[in-house]
């Protein structure tokens, strides 16, 4: 299977991102293209961790949470708690 192409998917984002963490309001475009190809990298190990070997199926959350299981990604197992928790009470809101 091809690789897809997601240059420029995260740019806009990630340059705010940046900016909120101190570097320059527009942020050099090597700059963003790395930290872009990392993100990018990250998400694809991540999924392909949750998904496991010869799976076909779509991943869940609890997939995703076995695989930010490591005391390593601690902190963005978390986020991710947090995360779900703040969209459920959004919802609960809302209704």
């Amino acid at each position: 299977r091809k690789p897809a192409n997601y240059r420029g998917l995260f740019t806009k984002e990630l340059k705010n991102l940046m900016y909120g963490f101190g570097d320059d309001r527009n942020p050099a475009s090597d700059t963003v293209n790395v930290m872009e190809e990392m993100l990018v990298e990250f998400i694809a190990d991540v999924c392909l961790t949750a998904g496991g070997p010869g799976k076909k199926t779509r991943l869940s959350i609890e997939d995703l949470r076995k695989a930010l299981s490591r005391p390593a990604d601690a902190k963005k197992l978390a986020r991710m708690e947090e995360l779900l928790f703040m969209q459920e009470d959004i919802k609960r809101a809302r209704a």
